[in-house]
């Protein structure tokens, strides 16, 4: 603020005393001009016109040499003032022109715009002395005036009341223009004081603004890179979400093959228990044959006692034997039919049954030899009554037959045991592995359930996801333009430091 006034008080301050200089320059170079003229005329003598010229260049090499020493110069209004009163005494009391005293007063009204009364003033007396001793000297002295022309007193008078009213005009001018501009600079200082008061509170707002906007610039600036990392954070949650979505989805479809497979396992081992189930029922059919064959194989070995006790009376009762003879084939059919079923159902075991398989064979092998001995039987019964010794012997080689067959019946039933025991086994083991494929596809449903939940989330998940981060990136360019507004605050504020300073 300080140096501002002195920047204007200075420019003020050059500013008049260049005007003074060029128009003294200017007054003092039409006078030398003129009284070289004069003297060239022969109007003026030698004398005069040196000490006119000496006066004139003594006082403009004073004005320009403290001009130019500092051009803002306070002593330069009284260097001039000075100069110029001794060269217009010079002039008023050596000139041969009536009217030179006027050149009072261009110089005077210059002055007034220094605003130094007390300059003024003494300017006034100098130039007022000077004028008044000059008359006296014209009317006492010369007895003429300057010019030759006798004595006017109405000219006198004139000189007289021109010098001495210009110089009080010109003070009492300087003195009241000088109190206006008092009264003024007071109400502009008032004024300037209470602008400066407001600037100040201006000042210390703006000062606290600054203060408050840096540090809103600064949380704006922090909102600005939290928001960034939420967006970034979002970004990597909306691409983690969207790699869980594919991951989901390659799941579901895995899921769904899981279900298909878990379905055809359900149907074969639906086949699995079924077969179980008809597995056991013909092992247990096949028990209930062998059981059948070795209560026949008793009735056989029975009956063979008793062909071996009638055999005496057997040509007596050929058609007691025939009978006999039908009821074995009939047996060896039944035998050979389940000899046959029994292959087939070892067969249907497969390894556990390969033992059977074998004693089926055997059964069947039995059933053959059986129907070979009955047609020998048949054979021997044709020929019974040529020979009953021989018929003893068969006989007794049916009831070795009968023996083995028992036996070998005996052992069937022992394998059908143990194939029924097995069977039942893995008629278990298979109802057990259907109630668990039960619990896997009940256990798989619920994770397709959950999967579809998870799916379904998941998707919300990524709206709001998406949502969020277009949220965050209209944010960040909110607070980027908030940012923005804050710095031109801040700049504003700023430019108002230099008045802090001041």
């Amino acid at each position: 603020m300080k140096t501002g006034v002195k920047d204007q008080n200075y420019n003020m301050d050059k500013a008049v005393n260049t005007f003074a200089l060029v128009i003294i320059t200017i007054i003092d170079m039409i006078m030398f001009a003129g009284y070289i003229a004069d003297y060239r005329k022969g109007n003026i003598g030698l004398l005069f016109v040196s000490a006119v010229i000496v006066a004139v260049l003594g006082s403009l090499i004073a004005n320009y040499a403290v001009y130019f020493r500092k051009k803002d110069s306070r002593a330069f209004k009284n260097v001039s003032l000075t100069g110029y009163i001794i060269v217009y005494a010079l002039c008023v009391w050596g000139a041969k022109n009536d009217m030179v005293y006027c050149i009072a007063f261009p110089i005077t009204l210059l002055f007034i715009l220094y605003f130094d009364y007390g300059m003024i003033v003494r300017g006034a007396i100098a130039f007022s002395v000077i004028n008044i001793t000059d008359l006296i000297y014209v009317v006492l002295v010369l007895k003429h005036h300057h010019s030759g022309a006798p004595l006017d007193s109405t000219s006198l008078l004139i000189q007289a009341a021109c010098i001495l009213m210009y110089m009080y005009v010109i003070c009492n001018t300087t003195k009241i223009s000088n109190r206006n501009n008092e009264l003024k600079i007071a109400g502009v200082k008032a004024e300037q004081e209470k602008n400066a008061s407001l600037l100040r509170d201006v000042l210390q707002v703006a000062s606290a603004v600054r203060e408050n906007s840096r540090e809103a610039s600064n949380y704006i600036q922090e909102l600005g890179r939290d928001v960034d990392l939420t967006t970034e954070a979002m970004g990597e949650i909306a691409e983690g979400n969207n790699n869980n979505a594919q991951n989901i989805e390659r799941q579901t479809i895995m899921t769904g093959n899981i279900q298909s497979m878990i379905e055809e396992t359900k149907q074969m081992s639906d086949n699995m228990l079924n077969l179980s189930g008809q597995s056991a029922q013909a092992v247990q059919s096949g028990r209930e044959s062998v059981q059948s064959l070795a209560e026949n194989s008793k009735k056989s070995a029975e009956a063979n006692r008793q062909v071996e006790a009638a055999v005496q009376h057997f040509i007596q009762n050929v058609g007691e034997v025939q009978d006999i003879v039908s009821q074995i084939f009939a047996i060896s059919d039944q035998t050979d039919l389940l000899a046959l079923n029994a292959s087939i159902e070892s067969a249907r075991a497969g390894e556990a049954g390969k033992g059977f398989s074998v004693v089926a064979e055997e059964i069947r092998k039995l059933a053959e030899e059986t129907r070979v001995l009955t047609e020998k039987i048949g054979e021997i019964v044709t020929e019974l009554q040529s020979n009953a010794d021989e018929a003893i012997g068969t006989v007794n080689n049916v009831l070795e037959a009968s023996a083995v067959e028992h036996e070998l019946i005996e052992s069937t039933h022992s394998h059908f045991q143990k194939i029924g025991s097995s069977m039942d086994g893995l008629n278990g083991n298979v109802q057990q592995i259907y109630a668990k494929i039960e619990e896997i596809m009940e256990s798989n449903n619920t994770i397709v359930d959950s999967i579809a939940q998870i799916s379904a989330v998941s998707e919300e998940v990524a709206a709001s996801t998406q949502q969020t981060l277009e949220k965050s990136v209209e944010t960040r360019e909110k607070a980027g333009n908030a940012e923005q507004l804050m710095e031109n605050l801040v700049n504003t504020v700023q430019a108002m430091d230099k008045y802090l300073e001041e």
